[in-house]
């Protein structure tokens, strides 16, 4: 296989590792829903990160530990923007419409390539960008219902910047041999902010065997798993393709609850459709990238094996390669 099909072949792996996570966390708004009658936010959040936090150090403690200072660090600023995000986002919906609330966390689609750029200067195809504008028109058809400059408008725009800026971190620092150190880390620091969250109103538990059912899957698959899945495909693909895909869980969101007896409705065939266009978009735009060369190491007693490089710093790096 040549070096140019190798780099397809693991951009196309990443954006269905992408899709998957977006479907796993969609069924998972939906089980959250249901634990919240058995449990607070706070305590929520708190379980479900430090549990899988706990889970991955005590599984592969040394893929933290050897971590250098630089790689630690970009790991804490992981589980800080990921903290901060959900804490903002869960506090802003108090104040607001579910719409009001969905449309504004949405904004990271469009704020996580200008992050990319302000920060590392990554430039955005204009294919992406096209994807963008279709996943945004997608997400405003499904939930736009105006918005209201309030103390929760802001704190939900924020937490979008957050989610922004964890996207933009990961696509410029994550790598094959990092994915498993990062992915801890930004995972049990989100867990600690989360517990000192829920300080004040205690930890509250499930009180039912279905409860704590669900606390093991949001736990195993949904944190530990589609979260160990985000970090390693944003080690090949941009984040602005990134936040494109991840805007289809909205639509999972919708498709399952058709399952569970809700109503499909127009808004939400046409902003999903638009949504399906934007990734496709993206699919074909990430497809026809440059292949970008970095170094991996070869088998033992072999050369090094020169390899594209598909994400980290984007289409920037092509004159170093």
């Amino acid at each position: 296989m040549t070096i140019a099909q190798r780099a397809g072949t693991g951009r196309r792996v990443a954006m269905a590792a992408l899709v998957c996570a977006a479907a796993v966390w969609g069924w998972s708004y939906i089980a959250t829903v249901w634990l919240l009658a058995e449990m607070n936010t706070a305590s929520l959040v708190a379980v479900r990160f430090v549990l899988a936090g706990l889970i991955m150090l005590a599984a592969r403690p040394r893929a933290v530990w050897s971590l250098g200072r630089r790689d630690t660090l970009v790991g804490l600023a992981l589980a800080l923007c990921l903290g901060a995000g959900t804490v903002l986002q869960v506090e802003g919906q108090h104040s607001l419409p579910a719409s009001e609330s969905g449309f504004l966390t949405s904004l990271f689609v469009v704020l996580a390539p200008l992050v990319a750029w302000s920060l590392f200067g990554t430039r955005v195809s204009r294919g992406v960008w096209g994807g963008v504008v279709a996943a945004m028109a997608g997400l405003a058809v499904i939930s736009f219902n105006g918005v209201s400059l309030s103390l929760g408008s802001w704190l939900t725009l924020t937490s979008a910047l957050c989610y922004a800026t964890q996207m933009a971190l990961l696509s410029e620092h994550s790598s094959a041999d990092k994915v498993y150190g990062l992915a801890t880390l930004q995972i049990l620091g989100t867990g600690v902010m989360a517990a000192c969250w829920a300080v004040p109103t205690g930890l509250d538990l499930p009180d039912t065997p279905a409860g704590w059912g669900w606390i093991v899957y949001l736990t195993l698959l949904a944190t530990i798993g589609m979260y160990g899945a985000q970090t390693w495909a944003q080690s090949r693909v941009s984040a602005a393709s990134a936040a494109v895909v991840m805007a289809c869980e909205p639509l999972f969101v919708a498709m399952f609850s058709v399952l569970i007896g809700a109503t499909l409705t127009n808004r939400t065939m046409i902003g999903g459709a638009l949504i399906l266009v934007a990734m496709a978009v993206v699919i074909v735009s990430e497809r026809q990238a440059p292949p970008l060369v970095v170094a991996e190491p070869g088998e033992p007693g072999e050369p090094g094996v020169s390899l594209p490089c598909a994400g980290p710093a984007g289409q920037r790096m092509a004159s170093r390669c």
